[in-house]
């Protein structure tokens, strides 16, 4: 049985959220993060979470470090590496 098109009605918050990602290059087309996001909770519920005695030690770790506020350069980086995964060819 096929599936017709789907149309979903996003909140207006949403919407800019996803406009913005666009605009930013942080994905090619709204389709493409919608379908990546809906793959994530789904892979997450399908194989959940595990707590490692590594990560454990790591979090434990990270909490007694003290934390500053992320600045531009910091989501700057964090763009280009996202940006990275999304188009590798890019580089």
């Amino acid at each position: 049985m096929l599936v017709p098109d789907m149309e979903i009605t996003l909140a207006k918050d949403v919407e800019d959220f996803l406009q913005a990602q666009l605009r930013e290059g942080v994905c090619a087309d709204v389709s493409a993060l919608v379908n990546d996001v809906l793959r994530a909770i789904r892979d997450q519920q399908v194989s959940p979470f595990t707590v490692t005695p590594e990560l454990e030690a790591w979090l434990l770790e990270a909490a007694d470090q003290s934390a500053t506020p992320l600045t531009s350069a910091d989501f700057a980086g964090i763009r280009e590496r996202v940006r990275g995964r999304v188009h590798p060819s890019a580089k």
